[in-house]
């Protein structure tokens, strides 16, 4: 009776629909980088009305702004040329899916500074959460400047001279390899360029401790197979809506279609596995052993997937019998292949 019960609270719409948010996940860190400069964040952030561009150093936590006057891709790529001219042209370099990161303008720029654009998952900004951090730091500093009516740039300049906790060293030394002047008394001794040592083992320190606290109240969710899910709607009423997931993308990342034929990429933290079976389904982006897709972006449709007859498998039949009284005894699914025997 529980497991039956279990099995159609898992099939009921109103329940899948009005469902809690999903508890997070373990931690995956960003691998530990070997010098300066080599994966950078970006992103776009406003305050006080006005829209800035942001780029992250992963190893030594610095960042630039700059003053956007038009969030187009146009003025992005023009600004980033710039960093790079500065900085040199990173391996990679990660943002969200905004628009300005979207166009194929910004892909052919990627292709022709012969760097490799990596996009977050929709909707989960915390893949990207250096940039995250950079940004609520700049906001911080810019909102206590404007109330104290100081200087945000010499505000700034200290801010990067500061020691890191736990590395000892700054994000300036780490990226430049020395200290740069500020309005403290400082030696020419002092500000001489010097070799940064055990950056990377203390980087990878970091980030075990904070693996350790984050993932005391976490756990790994199962990996999706294809067929039905919910998908959570960041809408007003946020409910999670019927879709259909196709194959993995990236680390916790998948394509899935809603029922009015839309098309999302999501973290796995935004889909639960559903047993709700639709006969009539178009699986995105998945083939099958009997046909074969044209494209890369050509989906199968699909009638009767064995995936999905496997998640929502044919209960057995029962085998019943009459008694003398005329009640009807059904014998447990379990027990129809045992065969009665009569001692003498």
């Amino acid at each position: 009776m529980i497991k039956d019960i279990t099995d159609l609270l898992s099939r009921c719409d109103t329940c899948n629909t009005l469902q809690h948010n999903q508890q997070k996940e373990t931690l995956i860190s960003h691998e530990i980088l070997s010098r300066p400069w080599e994966k950078v964040g970006c992103d776009l952030f406003e305050f006080d009305g006005k829209d800035y561009l942001i780029l992250v150093d992963y190893y030594s936590d610095y960042f630039e702004i700059d003053r956007l006057h038009a969030k187009t891709a146009t003025t992005v790529i023009k600004m980033m040329k710039s960093q790079f001219a500065r900085h040199g042209i990173p391996v990679q370099l990660i943002s969200d899916n905004g628009r300005p990161f979207s166009f194929s303008e910004f892909k052919k720029f990627a292709d022709k500074f012969e760097f490799e654009h990596i996009t977050s998952s929709p909707r989960y900004p915390q893949s990207n959460g250096k940039v995250g951090r950079a940004v609520k730091t700049v906001k911080q500093i810019i909102a206590k400047c404007l109330h104290a009516k100081a200087d945000p740039f010499l505000t700034l300049l200290k801010w990067r001279n500061t020691p890191t906790e736990g590395i000892g060293s700054s994000s300036v030394q780490r990226l430049f390899g020395r200290r740069t002047r500020t309005l403290l008394t400082a030696t020419s001794e002092f500000l001489k360029p010097k070799t940064i040592h055990r950056v990377a083992d203390k980087l990878a320190s970091r980030k075990l401790k904070q693996a350790r606290y984050y993932n005391r109240s976490s756990r790994d969710l199962p990996d999706l197979q294809i067929g039905d899910v919910r998908l959570k709607a960041y809408n007003k009423n946020k409910q999670w809506q019927k879709a259909i997931v196709g194959p993995q993308v990236d680390i916790r990342s998948y394509s899935v279609k809603t029922e009015d034929g839309r098309r999302f990429r999501r973290n796995r933290r935004d889909l639960r596995a559903s047993k709700e079976y639709r006969p009539d389904v178009e699986i995105p982006y998945v083939s099958t052993p009997t046909r074969t897709r044209e494209r890369e972006d050509s989906p199968v449709r699909t009638t009767s997937s064995p995936l999905l007859q496997e998640m929502n498998p044919e209960r057995p039949s029962t085998i019943s019998t009459r008694t003398s009284s005329g009640r009807v005894a059904r014998k447990p699914a379990r027990f129809q292949d045992c065969v009665s025997v009569t001692i003498l």
